[in-house]
């Protein structure tokens, strides 16, 4: 019987640092929007990784040494993953085809998120440019969303992609027993570390 253990290692540590970032108070240092922005887009993104690899290798029939399909996996964006996920797989909606409809947004939303991390980790101009003709400075695109209330923007966006997956997972017409779903959700979907009632 073969055995596949992953590394949570990047989802764990910044769920941890994330989640000690927010509840500091009050959040006003640069480092400390960059470092929530940039956290959440790594637990976003290899959580979605890590959780398409676990379906598929749980759905295939085939017998395709698993790390082949890792790794063919692995070739595959994120945010195409995901696309693939909710046009390809059967989903059992029952009555439920409003909601559907509704998570549907996830992927414009997960576009959306991405741009973030583009801009901070291909290293965009955070920066500030003062004139004595003007009072107020420029801010550069990176420094605009270095903010409170963009980070709740991208908080926001962060938990409805996570719904949108948990509601497709639970769904999802497939081999995968609820006991499994529900451990995929857990580790993979799950966004209990930030505080519900969080307050920036």
């Amino acid at each position: 019987m073969a055995v596949l253990t992953q590394s949570e290692y990047l989802i764990i540590s910044n769920k941890l640092k994330v989640s000690k970032l927010i509840n500091k108070s009050p959040l006003t240092e640069e480092g400390d929007f960059i470092d929530i922005l940039i956290g959440l887009h790594i637990i976003l993104e290899v959580g979605l990784n890590s959780f398409f690899r676990q379906v598929s290798l749980l759905s295939i029939k085939k017998n395709i040494d698993r790390l082949e399909i890792m790794d063919n996996i692995d070739k595959v964006g994120f945010i195409d993953k995901t696309i693939l996920f909710i046009y390809n797989s059967k989903f059992d909606f029952g009555t439920e085809i409003e909601e559907a409809i509704k998570h549907h947004k996830i992927i414009g939303i997960l576009r959306n998120f991405a741009e973030t991390r583009n801009k901070l980790l291909h290293g965009h101009a955070i920066a500030t440019f003062h004139t004595e003709e003007n009072r107020i400075p420029r801010l550069s695109r990176s420094r605009k969303i270095l903010n409170l209330n963009f980070l709740q923007e991208q908080i926001t966006r962060f938990r409805k992609i996570l719904a949108g997956m948990r509601f497709y997972l639970d769904h999802l017409d497939s081999p995968i027993t609820e006991s499994g779903k529900q451990d995929l959700a857990e580790s993979y979907l799950d966004d209990s570390f930030i505080p519900e009632a969080v307050e920036l």
